[in-house]
């Protein structure tokens, strides 16, 4: 008799521990948003003419992150900016960008990550889906991350071709300037925790 309560009370002690543990992992689960005011992604490309770059800070986001041992993970994370939101200061560059990214029928540029693997010293890297005029694809690139006081800063960097999103280079004047196929995109986002 006395074996079986023993076994009850190692039972019911173990399953309270799991819920313990179960409730810490999910109350370590923080959101985060991006601030607007904190934000700055750039497009960068070459022409037959000269190099050129978009940038915008028109930017909508968030993310869950968690903390193990003082390890930061990030469960979600998702950003998007109003494609017509990138200007280069040149109102014919721009339009005919509009035009190649389909921004009548497809407004946002949007990443939404898949997996997130911590590195030391603040550094990452990450994969996920980004949609460019529609069409998705998964990337992977690196990332380095601050954080400050209840926010976290991500930065990176990526590089890929336009066709990879089926987007024709844009070109200008009757096809004498033509954009080169490769982009780099930079960025910087810090978001702010929401308790």
């Amino acid at each position: 008799m006395k074996v079986n309560t023993t076994i009850k009370f190692t039972i019911r002690l173990m399953l309270v521990t799991l819920m313990a543990l179960s409730y810490n992992v999910l109350s370590a689960q923080e959101q985060y948003s991006l601030i607007k005011a904190d934000q700055h992604f750039v497009v960068k490309g070459t022409s037959s003419l000269h190099d050129w770059h978009m940038e915008t800070t028109d930017g909508q986001g968030e993310c869950v992150l968690t903390q193990t041992n003082g390890v930061m993970n990030v469960q979600k994370a998702e950003v998007k900016f109003k494609a017509e939101g990138l200007e280069s200061g040149k109102g014919g560059m721009d339009k005919n960008a509009y035009k190649a990214l389909k921004t009548d029928d497809f407004p946002w540029i949007e990443f939404k990550l898949s997996t997130f693997e911590a590195k030391q010293d603040g550094k990452g890297l990450v994969m996920g889906d980004l949609t460019i005029a529609g069409f998705t694809k998964q990337v992977t690139f690196d990332v380095e991350t601050v954080q400050g006081t209840g926010t976290i800063t991500v930065s990176g960097t990526t590089a890929f071709k336009l066709t990879d999103f089926k987007v024709d280079p844009p070109t200008a004047l009757f096809g004498t300037i033509k954009t080169g196929d490769d982009v780099t995109a930079e960025f910087k986002l810090t978001f702010k925790n929401q308790k």
